[in-house]
């Protein structure tokens, strides 16, 4: 596993901004160890509207391929909201650690992350994106956590 120099710009849209700081905020009441991760990654986002989101960069409800710490296969999962999940065999939740570090990057991209219940750390780098269901998103952002 090679080194990160810097952490990758992530781009989220209104909608999964907005989601994922409630998300959160529940998530921290009930003592979730991820939260901080995740509400790092939403404070150095930028933010655009859902429907402007560059087809290259993962959001939730999409099909990301990536792969973890270079190794020789693929993967492939739908991220989706932490509300959302369904089949963990075939999705990832966006409040995991693999989903936040995940959420917002572009093809190309790596980023480090540490698997909370194992202690690893490990890289994600970005493969591809498939298909985007995009919400009815909100035409304004609230910014929880924006100075």
């Amino acid at each position: 596993m090679d080194g990160v120099p810097s952490l990758p710009p992530i781009t989220i849209s209104n909608y999964d901004f907005d989601r994922l700081v409630v998300y959160g905020l529940t998530a921290y009441m009930h003592g979730d160890r991820n939260v901080v991760f995740l509400f790092s990654e939403l404070e150095r986002a930028t933010v655009c509207p859902a429907m402007e989101l560059p087809d290259q960069v993962v959001s939730a409800n999409c099909r990301v391929i990536y792969r973890i710490d270079d190794e020789p296969c693929l993967r492939a999962h739908m991220l989706v909201h932490p509300c959302d999940l369904i089949s963990p065999d075939d999705e990832i939740s966006a409040g995991s650690p693999l989903g936040i570090a995940l959420l917002g990057l572009k093809v190309g991209d790596r980023m480090p992350f540490c698997d909370t219940q194992t202690g690893g750390r490990h890289v994600v780098a970005v493969e591809g994106v498939g298909l985007r269901f995009v919400e009815d998103a909100p035409k304004t952002t609230r910014a929880f956590l924006k100075h």
